[in-house]
């Protein structure tokens, strides 16, 4: 458990973005072989280790090990220089997760459980949890629980927060296309607007948000970005959108895509435009099984970990995957007031990791035991 901060910084140097973690899935692999555990890859460039007690039954504890396409300005000894950072804490996710391994190798036998450590890449990208629960490995392995953590700037410093139920969102990212006719801005009526159809679609949305949506739905619709003409004196030919839509409940989200839909053809009908909608493939939202929370409180207590409630926070995790098979819970790994996530000057107090390593194993001490 000790060596957490060596993990933290070796794993800190050599960040990789999703479908693209070769080294550092080879620093995680080399390193759980040395230990008393079957080591398997999976998608690519991820691990699982799983120690083995034959119980038949296990518990599974999961970390992503993508980082992002920053350029790091931490100022750090052992920074990254790739052109990549780990922004969003992933490094800390895997350095406690082999923490717990290491842990694992020395004490396994004291529990009445199996173990399941799931290193699961691409995360931020294209989501990596479905892949490893398509291929079955939690039904394999008869996970019965998962948990996991995420560090959480601005939350109190060596505390953890999470909440029962809906956590984070089930989120996807909007991109709208719309096709009209360029003409000169002088005889419109040879042209098809579709800046005009956009500014439609887009003020609709704001309305639809504002005035229709029933007090108290939690959700977020956003349009971020906008793109359309080549110049003042043309009737535009293509315009883009890009946009966000997030929700804790799968009914509010599929209805926030059908105003979408339904929005974007009344302006082509009137408009006589063709829009391409395409909505994200969405995580779904992370939801914590409020019987296995009740129990999660209460192991947090016997451990001396500080369990907090956390607000629900419309940032998605693919973490979701894994509660849609098996009731998990997650939780926030509190960092104090530090930089935001995907800053390229995020750092914390790299000793708040053994915060997240005692909260992993209170939870075998609880269940396993």
């Amino acid at each position: 458990m000790e060596n957490y901060i060596r993990y933290r910084r070796d794993l800190h140097q050599i960040p990789e973005v999703g479908r693209k973690e070769e080294q550092t899935g080879r620093y995680i692999a080399e390193h759980l072989a040395k230990l008393d555990c079957l080591v398997e890859r999976v998608v690519g460039t991820g691990s699982i280790a799983f120690f083995d007690n034959g119980a038949g039954r296990a518990l599974a504890f999961r970390a992503d090990i993508d980082a992002l396409p920053i350029a790091e300005q931490t100022g750090l000894d052992f920074a990254s220089h790739n052109g990549c950072m780990h922004a969003c804490g992933h490094d800390a996710h895997m350095a406690m997760l082999l923490a717990l391994a290491d842990y694992l190798h020395a004490h396994k036998s004291q529990y009445n459980m199996d173990v399941l450590l799931i290193f699961q890449p691409s995360e931020e990208t294209i989501g990596g949890a479905k892949p490893i629960c398509e291929q079955g490995i939690l039904d394999r392995f008869h996970v019965e629980k998962v948990f996991g953590l995420h560090v959480w700037p601005k939350a109190k410093a060596g505390t953890l927060s999470s909440r029962p139920g809906p956590l984070m969102a089930q989120a996807a990212e909007l991109f709208l296309t719309v096709h009209g006719k360029s003409a000169h801005c002088a005889r419109p009526d040879l042209g098809i607007d579709a800046l005009g159809a956009l500014a439609d679609i887009v003020s609709e949305l704001n309305r639809y948000k504002r005035e229709d949506v029933a007090p108290g739905t939690e959700f977020l619709l956003h349009i971020g970005a906008v793109a359309a003409g080549d110049a003042n004196n043309i009737v535009c030919e293509t315009a883009q959108a890009k946009g966000s839509v997030r929700a804790f409940e799968p009914a509010v989200f599929d209805m926030l895509c059908e105003k979408i839909h339904s929005t974007v053809k009344q302006a082509d009908e009137r408009w006589g435009t063709r829009t391409e909608v395409h909505i994200g493939d969405a995580y779904p939202p992370v939801t914590n099984d409020p019987a296995l929370y009740t129990e999660y409180q209460k192991a947090m207590e016997k451990a001396g970990v500080p369990l907090l409630e956390a607000e629900k926070t419309v940032i998605g995790e693919d973490f979701s995957e894994y509660q849609k098979r098996v009731p998990g819970v997650f939780a926030f790994l509190g960092l104090g007031d530090v930089p935001s996530l995907h800053n390229n000057r995020f750092q914390f107090d790299e000793s708040l990791m053994e915060t997240g390593i005692r909260a992993f194993i209170g939870l075998l001490d609880y269940f396993a035991r």
